[in-house]
């Protein structure tokens, strides 16, 4: 065989094999990005959701930085959040816009041009006309500020993706890098697309289902959450609590003389009554807090990683608020003025394994500690001892 064709048969091998080893790159690229799509679709709540999208992804694509804005004018979003998994709204990487503008507004690139010697500040938005393409560029101050506000160092480079449903933008998932060319303008964003839509998709269905089930563990009357889901916390913060040795406190609150008001005015005062003191002790709770309607005028409150006395303060500061206020209703003359009686308990260590048990001893022991305070005159506190359950013996 001629030189040449030694020469050209060794071209093309070099070719076929540069070419082979692309498609295997592409192949497990593909591969790669399959598998963190079905980890999206199969999240089965919006934390494993988030955490798949916050977490795992930036992990999988060993990203410097990855946020997730979602456009929520008004507070739907954060209010279902709020009573369902109230940890998320600590993360520094979900962010939330009141308006679409906030997220089309974003500043990516400014710049001046001199026209007859009068420099013109100029700038360049994300998503001008509701355009479903990608970000992929510089990050400026203004859009660090607000797409990754938990970090101090500016990226070098971004990708912005527009989460569109229904031809609306619902919010964005932002990407950041300290390489300034992990994401350039110009090159491929079909991949990244393909992305958004899915995220999309999954956002959207995830809220859904949470919405929904609110509705199922949540009181109709006040708004707050109802005996179930309080007995579902309950059950995990007993578990927590005993893994990591966390105090655990309840509060059981009860309306003084409810039935005279639902007797003298009807029972449409005494629904506002009941709402008008859900509303009150609800201002003075923590995000961690979980206030229910435990059944009829009796409201329970689960303090995580509160002791005695932090639980003693703030019962006092819900007797207080709820004595010191007056409730006005139209149809009556005058105002109506509202106390309550307050049993509280503490779960300290727990020697008993059965967490069940424990939660069901704590309830009881705030519940004793409420007929005290009651017993006692109402419109006061009382705290009671927790009193741990026995082990089970073992039968011989």
């Amino acid at each position: 065989m001629s030189q040449p064709n030694k020469q050209s048969n060794f071209e093309l091998r070099k070719q076929l094999k540069a070419l082979m080893t692309q498609a295997q790159k592409n192949e497990l690229k593909l591969q790669k990005m399959q598998q963190q799509e079905l980890g999206f679709i199969s999240a089965n709540s919006l934390p494993e959701l988030i955490d798949n999208i916050l977490q795992q992804y930036r992990d999988a694509y060993e990203l410097d930085y990855v946020s997730l804005m979602l456009i929520d004018p008004s507070y739907e979003i954060r209010h279902v959040i709020e009573f369902m998994s109230p940890g998320l709204l600590k993360l520094p990487t979900l962010i939330f816009a009141s308006s679409h503008t906030e997220l089309e507004n974003v500043v990516i690139a400014q710049a001046a041009v001199k026209e007859e010697a009068t420099p013109i500040d100029f700038q360049k938005n994300l998503f001008p006309n509701f355009k479903d393409e990608p970000y992929l560029g510089n990050c400026t101050l203004a859009c660090k500020n607000i797409l990754f506000p938990s970090i101090t160092k500016n990226p070098e480079s971004v990708a912005v993706l527009p989460l569109f449903r229904h031809n609306e933008l619902i919010g964005s998932l932002n990407l950041a890098s300290h390489d300034n060319a992990r994401f350039i303008s110009g090159i491929g964003t079909d991949l990244l697309k393909r992305l958004s839509s899915i995220l999309a998709v999954c956002i959207e269905n995830a809220i859904n289902n949470e919405k929904l089930k609110l509705l199922g563990l949540t009181d109709a009357l006040t708004g707050i959450h109802n005996r179930r889901y309080f007995m579902q916390r309950l059950e995990e913060e007993v578990v927590r609590g005993t893994r990591e040795k966390l105090p655990v406190s309840c509060l059981f609150i009860d309306i003084d003389h409810f039935k005279s008001f639902n007797d003298l005015y009807g029972h449409s005062v005494g629904d506002e009554v009941l709402r008008y003191v859900s509303d009150i002790i609800k201002k003075q709770m923590r995000l961690s807090d979980v206030l229910a309607r435990y059944g009829g005028e009796e409201f329970a409150v689960l303090l995580s990683n509160t002791d005695t006395v932090l639980a003693q303060e703030v019962a006092e500061r819900i007797r207080l608020s709820i004595a010191n206020a007056v409730l006005h209703v139209d149809s009556l003359e005058d105002d109506l003025n509202v106390t309550v009686s307050i049993g509280c308990t503490t779960m300290t260590q727990a020697n008993n394994p059965n967490t069940t048990l424990l939660g069901e001893s704590l309830l009881n022991s705030a519940d004793q500690a409420l007929y005290v305070a009651k017993d006692a005159g109402r419109n006061c506190i009382t705290v009671a001892p927790f009193t741990e359950p026995a082990r089970a013996q073992a039968v011989h």
